[in-house]
């Protein structure tokens, strides 16, 4: 008698998977607190076709390491420094 295969299972990133993160506006090895904001993330715009999700994610992450890398490089006038 065969033994019966065990249920299919949805992939879960590893731990060390480097993705964009949009907890700390970087691409970096993905930590759990860095998959619970992506999850929450994804839940929250579940109404958008995966595509178009992906890419709405992406353009967020994009955003904030912009709006990050601004921050750095400007003083607390607005000022270049």
């Amino acid at each position: 008698m065969a033994t019966p295969l065990a249920p299919p299972q949805a992939a879960m990133p590893t731990p060390h998977t480097h993705a964009m993160c949009l907890l700390h506006a970087d691409y970096h090895s993905m930590r759990t607190d860095c998959w619970a904001t992506t999850l929450d993330w994804f839940l929250a715009h579940h109404h958008l076709p995966d595509p178009e999700a992906r890419d709405e994610y992406q353009l967020e992450v994009e955003r904030a390491m912009l709006n990050q890398h601004i921050h750095e490089h400007l003083g607390p006038t607005g000022d270049p420094r």
